[in-house]
């Protein structure tokens, strides 16, 4: 029972209207009340910046679920989570709310990121794996969180996001190319090192390396060469696309991986042939 019933008068089914009609279209209602006597309903309404919902689509590319957690009502929430293009919401969300959702997803293998700016989001954002408070926000919410965003934008979690996978790629793929460039040297190494010991490994030399020598040289010259050229690339880090880990995956193995292997197998040879020149 509202304060206005309790004080016997009636709550005007008008205003009952207006307060659903106001938050249906995302605003948060207000009831004016004088003496106990209901004057009307204002609305309050949320600001969504312009482009967010592609920001968010961008985010959903890269395999990243978004929840609004609000304390909203749940006819004000639902607008603003369809008009904003969020994956998901809980309205009416209290702090303990918002921090059991965080280990839920937690507890089922998820590393959950959160954005927040009041002192209801400090618990949440102190549980999240990352937390970003708002430059605007609590101080609370700043001790709570990991960074602070100091432009204020909600959608700053795309870049982060980003930073983060361009540097777990740019790791795995000079690990990939080490490994598969490892691969062609071997094929000219171990046959120079033992074949005069095991006549068999003659059939290593895939690549038809002049001598025993001259593979042992090229293989080495060629590291020489390759490492200085991959420097650039681990300072630059590998440009990340907002795609599926699959596709992503498909798309490093084969630059990386299959060219880990190519590009030695020809850099041996072609150095072996100089090589053979002087030799």
């Amino acid at each position: 029972m509202s304060r206005v019933e309790k004080a016997g008068n009636i709550f005007p089914p008008n205003t009952t209207n207006d307060v659903n009609k106001i938050a249906m279209n995302g605003g948060t209602p207000l009831v004016v009340i004088e003496n106990n006597i209901v004057l009307g309903a204002i609305e309050l309404q949320d600001i969504i910046k312009p482009g967010i919902q592609e920001r968010f689509e961008r985010l959903r590319k890269m395999g990243v679920k978004t929840v609004m957690v609000t304390g909203d009502n749940p006819l004000t929430a639902k607008y603003i989570a369809e008009k904003a293009g969020v994956d998901d919401f809980i309205a009416e969300a209290k702090p303990e709310d918002k921090m059991n959702y965080i280990k839920k997803e937690q507890a089922s293998g998820k590393l959950v990121a959160m954005m927040g700016d009041g002192t209801n989001d400090a618990p949440a954002l102190a549980q999240a794996d990352v937390g970003v408070a708002m430059n605007s926000g609590t101080q609370a919410a700043k001790e709570a969180g990991n960074m602070v965003d100091l432009d204020n934008d909600p959608t700053k979690l795309i870049e982060i996001v980003e930073i983060g996978k361009q540097l777990l790629m740019t790791r795995g793929t000079l690990t990939t190319f080490s490994i598969a460039n490892d691969v062609a040297k071997y094929f000219a190494i171990v046959p120079a090192l033992f074949i005069v010991s095991i006549p068999a490994l003659q059939g290593l030399n895939i690549m038809g390396l002049k001598s025993p020598e001259s593979a042992i040289l090229s293989a080495v010259i060629f590291n020489a060469i390759i490492i200085p050229m991959l420097i650039p690339l681990a300072l630059k880090g590998v440009a990340y696309k907002p795609i599926g880990a699959s596709a992503l995956l498909r798309r490093n193995l084969l630059i990386y991986g299959l060219g880990g292997i190519l590009v030695p197998f020809l850099g041996i040879k072609i150095i072996d042939l100089i090589v053979g020149l002087f030799m």
